[in-house]
């Protein structure tokens, strides 16, 4: 009998912890950089790694993909490059923890080519050959089982799509770029009539 109080004390004290697991990916902005220099993006997570692009002093909104196995460095994209930067000058926005909602600024595909963005909560859908189509989110929920699914039903005046995001590797397979959030958007109302497109979305404006 102990054993299971103790047991279900550790599952309580635990819970809140799992309720607050930060997520990846993840909005940052930089900070401690002194406004005449910039944060260095390196190939690899360590100091003396090949710098391969950078990072304005004063950037904001950008989005960290994963941690190094340390958690001191972040992966970025950059110049349609993937790197590293060191989180020692980077300040995570709060809110984004597991089970929260992924608020997606832009998601795409290839073969064929498509785009989803969004921008005030009004989405964008276009794809070669067809028009572009407007949406409005008309509603937005999680999974009752796990915390890394979640789903948009977009509504517009000719169309209608439903969107199931996940978190987890996705590439474009077109560039060097890495994302952590992969979608499957089963568009109505297009010009193919009903179609499915899956691809990968970014936070980062």
């Amino acid at each position: 009998m102990r054993a299971a109080v103790l047991a279900l004390c550790a599952a309580l004290a635990a819970a809140p912890a799992m309720a607050t697991q930060d997520a990846f990916p993840a909005l940052y902005s930089v900070q401690d950089v002194a406004s005449d220099d910039v944060l260095n993006v390196r190939a690899e997570p360590r100091a003396g790694a090949e710098i391969i692009g950078a990072l304005p002093w004063n950037a904001r909104d950008i989005e960290v993909v994963e941690l190094a196995p340390r958690a001191d460095w972040g992966r970025v994209n950059v110049d349609g490059r993937s790197g590293w930067v060191s989180l020692r000058f980077m300040r995570r926005h709060p809110g984004q923890f597991m089970g929260a909602f992924p608020e997606i600024a832009r998601c795409a595909g290839t073969e064929p080519f498509w785009g989803l963005d969004q921008a005030a909560g009004i989405y964008d859908f276009s794809a070669p050959g067809g028009p572009r189509l407007g949406f409005t989110e008309s509603w937005r929920g999680s999974s009752l089982g796990r915390r890394d699914r979640h789903a948009l039903m977009l509504t517009g005046r000719t169309a209608e799509a439903t969107a199931v995001i996940s978190y987890g590797a996705c590439s474009d397979g077109m560039s060097d770029r890495h994302y952590g959030l992969g979608i499957d958007l089963i568009l109505e109302g297009g010009p193919d009539g009903p179609a499915l497109y899956s691809g990968c979305c970014t936070l980062q404006p």
